[in-house]
């Protein structure tokens, strides 16, 4: 305790001269951590939107298109399965919809009343397809809010009724629901080149293009149950009905989810690792300070040499001084980063945090890099001969 008061007293009778250093070390620690809760709030979204997506489920699908043979009846087969929460088929294709004076294009998808619990359809108004939509094949759909503006320059408008055609055939849908379209993840990943979404039963849009078959099922596994017993429990059904070995196969979106966030996880250790050189740097101006210190008390060495201190005693000292400036530094830079992702969280709503064990990691290799750089000039101090040091002006 002593050598920490001794050395913290030191600091604060020179604390001018050391305030550049002590905000070089914020500054490198600061950016480290910022980009670090960055990335981790980046990581965040990215797996809510995949979620929304629907990259928390499995698909199943044939290997060769012109043979795949998947019905309504395996559907109902895949859902009685014990390790099959939910299942919902999807079938899409690029359309025309046409209402009033607007026509344009959209990505016209057949589901079922079980789509909203595969990917985020956030209802605004009217409501979702329901069972017997989809088992009378009932020509009605849920659009999105851009498509409703698109028409109507509102968003209401439940009960209207717009024209959908694909591949040369038109049939008119009733509108009995509206869903959002900016928080809709599939929007959001397509951008501009899917301007609309458009959902219909599954079995309207068989009727539409005069497809009879499903094109691929999303299914979430019950708890307990693995994607991979699920998956191939479903393509084991699937392939005996069909009458075929390997034609059927599955997807688990969860394992393509995963990659994407390590690799998002991999630039934000790099960019930090970029963060990171500025520490280092300031590694430097610590070594060129305490230089300084000890030519300014080669004097004060030298009369604690002669009084009976032993060389390890004045390395000691300078070292705590070192490791005392990085480490006032680092709480700095973690405070002033703290308080900023705190306040950039509660202004964007998003999850700007810093995780304990970076700030621990941040903290450790800050104080190594003032440890590191401080021993030169405690070495230095340590082996300054009394005689010399009591002579020196």
């Amino acid at each position: 305790m002593e050598l920490l008061r001794t050395a913290a007293e030191s600091l604060w009778r020179r604390r001018k001269q050391l305030s550049l250093t002590v905000c070089g070390i914020a500054i490198g620690v600061f950016s480290v951590l910022v980009i670090s809760a960055i990335g981790a709030a980046g990581q965040s979204i990215l797996g809510a939107e995949l979620e929304k997506l629907g990259f928390d489920c499995i698909t199943v699908s044939a290997s060769q298109g012109e043979l795949n043979t998947l019905t309504g009846d395996d559907l109902a087969a895949v859902k009685a399965l014990d390790g099959v929460e939910v299942a919902a088929p999807l079938n899409s294709c690029i359309g025309r919809v046409t209402m009033r004076d607007y026509t344009g294009e959209a990505l016209v998808c057949g589901v079922d009343q079980n789509a909203g619990a595969i990917i985020d359809l956030e209802l605004k108004n009217g409501r979702l397809l329901r069972e017997n939509d989809v088992s009378s094949g009932a020509n009605c759909c849920v659009i999105d809010e851009n498509l409703a503006y698109a028409f109507y320059r509102r968003t209401n408008i439940v009960g209207k009724q717009m024209e959908v055609t694909i591949n040369q055939s038109t049939e008119t849908f009733t509108i009995v629901g509206v869903v959002d379209g900016e928080s809709n993840a599939l929007k959001n990943l397509a951008g501009d080149y899917v301007p609309s979404f458009v959902y219909i039963p599954y079995t309207a849009h068989q009727s539409l293009t005069k497809i009879s078959v499903i094109d691929q099922l999303f299914v979430k596994v019950s708890e307990g149950a693995t994607p991979e017993e699920a998956g191939e429990e479903i393509v084991t059904l699937l392939n005996r009905s069909a009458g075929y070995r390997n034609l059927y196969r599955y997807n688990d979106l969860a394992v393509q989810k995963e990659r994407l966030e390590s690799i998002l996880g991999g630039v934000t250790l790099v960019l930090s690792a970029i963060g990171g050189i500025s520490l280092v740097v300031s590694g430097l101006s610590i070594m060129t300070t305490m230089t300084v210190a000890v030519r300014e008390r080669t004097k004060e060495i030298g009369v604690k040499k002669a009084v009976g201190a032993k060389t390890f005693h004045i390395l000691r000292e300078f070292m705590t001084e070192s490791i005392l400036l990085t480490a006032a530094g680092s709480f700095l830079g973690i405070l002033v980063s703290g308080l900023l992702t705190l306040a950039a969280g509660q202004i964007t709503g998003l999850g700007f945090l810093l995780k304990p064990r970076i700030i621990a990691a941040v903290i450790l290799f800050s104080v190594g890099i003032g440890a590191v750089f401080g021993v030169y000039p405690a070495r230095t101090a340590s082996r300054l001969r009394p005689v010399d040091a009591l002579r020196h002006e």
